[in-house]
């Protein structure tokens, strides 16, 4: 039967320099040119690592093209120096096959004056032919007996088809069927002829019959019929020569009709050989150019900071410089997790005007700013846009923070007229309100007295006795409505005051939230549970102790009026450390706020507990107590999970890094 020997020879009748590598980096053979160029006999060759066979600069760039054919890249060519100073360096081309022992890298070229020019799909389907040419000769040398390498055949025939894997291999040999037929009367048929009779023959074709078969399909499956004739031929001798030991003359006979032809075929390969002319070194610097380009591209693409997508007329991500983001994903699914494109859709309207677009977006809780750039091709015509996304979230934020605290400073400025205008008549109502109720308690006495001879008198057109029900609750609802007047221009002033000149304590805003916590102990355990998470590094910062005290009972205080009564709260109190910045977060899972509340939510007299007597001033107060301490105020909410305020004071050391 053929020997792998035998498939070497038949290889270097078309290559000049051939390297059989298997996983490991181990060499199994070296031809003859390879191993005098490498300055080595043979035999010192087999066994051998790679890297004791070749240079620094060959071994890297033979390591990198095994590296990509064993991920199923093909056209991948490797560059072989022999490491003398006048030396070409030779382009080899890498192939890798599956077989019986493991997988095996064939590494070929030629000498540079014996090259033609071969395109990189010539070469694909080259190495193809040979990956399989050396499987199927290794398989059918280390088979046991016929019936075991027709069994086993069909893999290793697949692997050199267009669809390996919906190939399909039928074989009948000396009558025994073998695989499963082709679909169709669209197949290959390779005769096996065993000294000039025909014993069997192989089909090779698709399980799909609309797949077509290549004329490089059908001439790398004759070449194999042709020597697998031959081998088939030598192992039925082989098998049968313990039986036959009377036609060792015959079977001579036959072997050097087999040599001959074998020797015709290496003699039309090296016929092929004169044809070859300069491909792979042309080819390759080329290709170098091309790979250094597209790498610095990559590079400054990926760099760039904002989020970049070039997306076609079919919102398809062509390219982006996420790695989240695959190319061939509708970029509305890729960006913002929807099923069908925007409604503002940026593609339509550039596709529209054919001119650049910057549009806002929001995204959840982020604010993006989106530059749309027209795509044109070489018709002048929009074939896609680029897209820059960039993230103003915190721009947008501060933006916030600035117009809350010019609104406040404003009306800080006209409350703390109107909060005195006010206070000056209530303070007439509210003693004269007393003298009132005086007067009434002395005078309805003797009012009843009379009332009881004169039993149709009535006060102010009522009826006496509904007039002496009600009189002393209409003058207290006068009193109660007085002091609220009172709490409310107080609360204005509060709000008006900015005192600059008391941040006096040394802050510690764990041991505050302990007594926080204390105070507030009855009202939270109403509606629920409070935890504590305090962080142990947390640096005191200069300020007023009852001010910040008076912030978190306000913000504790509302987490656990907006917990319903149908549900078991929890207020999560936390400190930490970001830099040089305390920051506290009070969450709670209550009812929670839309965005246009969460807009609202540090304006006075805003509130959503007015019925319940709620003024609206306690969060514009705690804004600015906040504020004064250089700090900053902001709320997260959702409707129906819940509502987190966060708290960010400067220490010290932030305070002189700012300056």
């Amino acid at each position: 039967m053929i020997s792998l020997g035998d498939l070497y020879s038949l290889i270097e009748s078309t290559f000049d320099f051939l390297l059989v590598v298997d996983n490991n980096e181990q060499i199994h053979y070296a031809s003859p040119l390879m191993t005098n160029v490498c300055s080595s006999r043979d035999s010192d060759v087999i066994g051998k690592h790679l890297k004791e066979l070749l240079d620094k600069n060959s071994l890297q760039s033979f390591r990198y093209a095994m590296k990509k054919v064993s991920h199923g890249d093909r056209g991948v060519l490797a560059v072989f120096s022999t490491g003398t100073a006048d030396s070409i360096p030779i382009p080899m081309k890498v192939a890798f096959t599956e077989s019986v022992t493991g997988g095996f890298y064939l590494i070929f070229g030629k000498q540079a004056d014996s090259l033609r020019k071969m395109n990189d799909w010539e070469k694909d389907e080259r190495a193809k032919e040979l990956s399989c040419l050396y499987a199927v000769a290794e398989w059918i040398e280390v088979s046991t007996t016929i019936k075991d390498f027709f069994t086993k055949l069909p893999p290793f025939l697949a692997q050199g088809m267009r669809y390996p894997e919906e190939a399909t291999v039928y074989s009948i040999y000396q009558g025994i069927e073998y695989g499963q037929e082709p679909v169709g009367d669209k197949f290959i048929t390779v005769r096996l002829y065993i000294s000039g009779e025909m014993k069997g023959e192989i089909r090779v074709g698709y399980i799909n019959d609309e797949k077509d078969l290549l004329p490089e399909e059908w001439k790398m499956m004759k070449q194999i019929g042709r020597m697998l004739s031959l081998a088939l031929e030598r192992k039925e001798l082989s098998e049968n020569i313990a039986l036959k030991q009377g036609e060792e003359e015959e079977f001579s006979k036959r072997l050097k009709k087999l040599e001959s032809e074998i020797a015709n075929r290496e003699s039309e390969l090296k016929s092929q050989k004169l044809k070859l002319k300069t491909v792979d070194s042309y080819l390759n610097r080329v290709n170098e150019t091309m790979n250094e380009s597209s790498r610095r591209f990559e590079t400054m693409f990926k760099a760039i900071p904002d989020k970049v997508l070039m997306i076609d007329l079919n919102w398809d991500v062509i390219m982006s410089n996420r790695d989240s983001i695959t190319p061939g994903e509708k970029c509305y699914r890729a960006c913002f997790n929807r099923e069908t494109p925007c409604i503002d859709c940026r593609l339509s309207k550039i596709v529209k005007n054919k001119t650049p677009i910057t549009v806002p977006l929001r995204d959840n809780d982020r604010y993006l700013e989106v530059h749309a750039l027209p795509v044109f091709n070489k018709n002048e015509e929009v074939e896609g846009i680029m897209e820059f996304y960039r993230d103003v979230t915190l721009e947008k934020t501060y933006e916030q923070q600035i117009q809350q605290a010019d609104k406040l400073a404003s009306l800080g400025q006209l409350v703390s007229g109107i909060g005195h205008e006010i206070n000056n008549p209530n303070q007439f109502i509210r003693g004269n309100i007393k003298i009132v109720k005086q007067a009434l308690d002395d005078m309805l006495p003797i009012v009843d007295e009379y009332q009881e001879t004169h039993q149709d008198l009535k006060i102010a057109r009522l009826k006496y006795a509904f007039f002496r029900e009600h009189i002393m609750t209409l003058v207290d609802d006068m009193g109660h409505g007085s002091e609220r007047i009172k709490g409310i221009v107080e609360g204005l002033r509060g709000f008006a005051r900015k005192d600059d000149g008391l941040l006096v304590d040394n802050v510690d805003i764990n041991t505050l939230i302990g007594a926080t916590q204390r105070l507030v102990q009855n009202e939270v355990h109403k509606h629920g549970e409070m935890l504590l998470q305090l962080s142990d590094n947390v640096k005191p910062f200069p300020g007023n102790s009852q001010k910040i005290e008076q912030v978190l009972v306000n913000l504790i205080v509302n987490s656990a009026q907006a917990i319903p009564d149908d549900k078991k709260g929890l207020i999560t109190v936390s400190t930490s450390m970001d830099g040089d910045t305390v920051v506290v977060e009070i969450e709670d899972n209550g009812k929670g706020m839309d965005e246009k509340t969460q807009r609202q939510i540090f304006d006075p007299f805003f509130t959503t507990k007015r019925a319940k007597g709620g003024t609206g001033l306690g969060l514009a107060i705690t804004y600015r107590i906040i504020e004064e301490h250089n700090g900053s105020i902001s709320v997260a909410s959702k409707s129906g999970v819940g509502t987190k305020f966060t708290i960010r004071i400067p220490t010290p050391g932030n305070q002189e890094d700012r300056s």
